[in-house]
């Protein structure tokens, strides 16, 4: 597979997630997508209103999981490792960003 054909697919699985999320969560507005590529592995980052995290993570991580399950095995067709990255909110609702 050629970089170009990689780069399509990796704006595939962005546009993917995010449209995935913009239907799930109450703050859709808020919902932004962004993607860093390693060596082997394509990160996508996701941030969202603090109050639609819940929404995100879901029941024991039920929502989340199968959201990676689905964009992993998208991507891994196109021989491209991915996963999803969250943010973290502490107790006192601090957003914590993510850090490169």
């Amino acid at each position: 597979m050629s970089e170009q054909e990689k780069l399509d697919a990796r704006e595939t699985g962005k546009k993917i997630l995010h449209s995935i999320l913009h239907e799930m969560l109450d703050h859709a507005e808020k919902v932004c997508v962004e993607y860093s590529v390693g060596d082997r592995t394509t990160v996508y980052k996701v941030n969202c209103h603090p109050q639609s995290l819940g929404q995100l993570i879901g029941s024991k991580g039920k929502n989340i999981g199968g959201i990676r399950a689905v964009i992993s095995a998208m991507m891994a067709r196109k021989g491209i490792r991915a996963i999803i990255e969250i943010p973290y909110v502490a107790h006192n609702n601090t957003r914590m960003e993510f850090s490169e």
